[in-house]
């Protein structure tokens, strides 16, 4: 396996007529986390949902040397973990019966320790608040990255709507996922998180405005571009 675990070159997504995702061109290596960035609206979920399988898109893409528009689900589980923004169920289940669903229970209890729902463990999804909710979902979507080394997590908003513990508890499994292997690619708003990460791949209006470094990214002069003038004062 080489290593880079995530490879995208001249990715397109068009919903609906619209071109949302547009050329974009990046890799994530094991080991590596990547941020994508960039304003609302600006394909960020679009891409990830490409990356994981859930959407049609043309150019090249492999994911754990697989292309997950060809890959059945069963086996992209194998070495691919999505959690949505916006994770939902259509069944309200016991937080207990989350961890048989990922087949890893004992895995998926230790996680919702990590993220502060142990106590919970018996009470269903709809009785917790949605930041403990979205935690459950990410528990879920740790545990079934069982082998970290040569898999692709990937994350849409991870810590939106959580705590400062909870968001604290999510920036350090990211960073223990790429230590033991893993490529980790994030969709964030969090310029913070994104300062942290080994590459940061900057979107704008569905194309690639920027990627490198963050600190070769994250001026004043990119982010004035990307998120308008006004802006600029928080690089």
């Amino acid at each position: 396996m080489s290593d880079a675990l995530v490879k995208v070159l001249g990715l397109g997504v068009e919903i609906g007529g619209r071109r949302i995702v547009d050329g974009v061109s990046f890799s994530a290596d094991g080991g590596q986390v990547v941020a994508v960035i960039g304003p609302n609206g600006s394909g960020k979920t679009t891409l990830l949902r490409a990356l994981a399988g859930l959407l049609p898109a043309s150019g090249d893409l492999l994911v754990a040397d697989a292309d997950p528009r060809e890959t059945s689900a069963e086996k992209l589980s194998r070495h691919r973990a999505y959690c949505a923004q916006k994770p939902g169920s259509a069944w309200d289940y016991r937080l207990s019966d989350l961890g048989e669903i990922v087949g890893n229970p004992l895995g998926y209890e230790d996680w919702l320790a990590k993220l502060q729902l142990g106590a919970c463990i018996d009470r269903t999804l709809s009785s917790l608040s949605g930041g403990e909710q979205k935690s459950a979902h990410l528990a879920m979507t740790f545990a079934s990255l069982i082998e970290p080394f040569g898999g692709v997590l990937l994350l849409d908003e991870p810590a939106a709507a959580l705590d400062l513990g909870r968001q604290e508890a999510v920036r350090l499994a990211v960073a223990s996922f790429a230590q033991a292997g893993a490529a980790c690619v994030v969709a964030t708003h969090d310029l913070g998180f994104a300062r942290r990460c080994d590459l940061v791949v900057v979107l704008s209006e569905g194309r690639l405005a920027a990627i490198g470094r963050p600190g070769d990214v994250l001026d004043a002069e990119i982010i004035s571009a990307v998120w308008g003038e006004s802006a600029s004062a928080i690089a």
